[in-house]
């Protein structure tokens, strides 16, 4: 099979007088057949986010869905490249072997997809 893996996004842009904005979409194929999703209640502690049987993570797609405390992502103990603020969400190409958690000042619910390449 091919284009297993479907991906597309909206960023917008406006304040008076100037707007721009950039919509993409993509397919990619995937040469395993495994996945995880779920919502994950993450901690002030580093916690890897449950991958289960996921091999090597091509994409996810992550929803801090707490109102107060932001989320920190990474792929390496201690170093988080993305930091998603309260109602935030992402969707990234993923280069890690795990995908690292890190709750603010309190838990976060966490909503996820992990697809694997």
């Amino acid at each position: 099979m091919a284009n297993e893996i479907q991906a597309s996004f909206t960023l917008r842009y406006s304040n008076s007088p100037s707007s721009a904005s950039v919509t993409a979409s993509f397919n990619a194929d995937q040469a395993g057949s495994k996945y995880e999703s779920g919502i994950q209640t993450v901690g002030t502690s580093e916690e890897n986010l449950a991958k289960n049987d996921v091999g090597t993570i091509g994409y996810i797609a992550v929803r801090n869905t707490d109102s107060t405390n932001f989320v920190q992502l990474g792929s390496s103990t201690g170093n988080y490249s993305v930091k998603l603020r309260a109602g935030e969400s992402a969707m990234l190409p993923w280069v890690g072997a795990q995908v690292i958690a890190k709750a603010d000042t309190g838990a976060c619910d966490v909503e996820y997809l992990i697809v694997e390449l």
